[in-house]
């Protein structure tokens, strides 16, 4: 989970750079990196992150209730942290031009 926090975090401080005017990214930029962060979330955290919002359909293996309700929180952090970001990038794309 830690290389998740990382990606999310070096993704998080590039946008910050980009509206802060350093960088110019095009639109299609923008597209091209929100679909890298839904793959990198989804690769590194092995389709169990579920960034999405899909359940997995694959039953889980039973764990011990403590480490079952930390893992969860930490998956739930890094699932809201995710779609922050990609809502964030979401925005800078104008939904008329991807419509035509």
């Amino acid at each position: 989970m830690y290389l998740i926090i990382q990606v999310i975090g070096i993704f998080e401080d590039f946008l910050s750079t980009e509206e802060s005017g350093v960088h110019q990214v095009s639109e299609k930029g923008v597209l091209q990196v929100l679909l890298d962060v839904k793959f990198a979330t989804d690769v590194l955290s092995g389709g169990d992150l579920n960034a999405v919002g899909v359940p997995s359909s694959q039953p889980k293996a039973k764990l011990p209730v403590r480490r079952k309700q930390d893992q969860s929180s930490a998956t739930s952090a890094l699932r809201e942290r995710s779609d922050q970001l990609l809502t964030r990038l979401s925005q800078k794309l104008d939904p008329i031009d991807w419509l035509t």
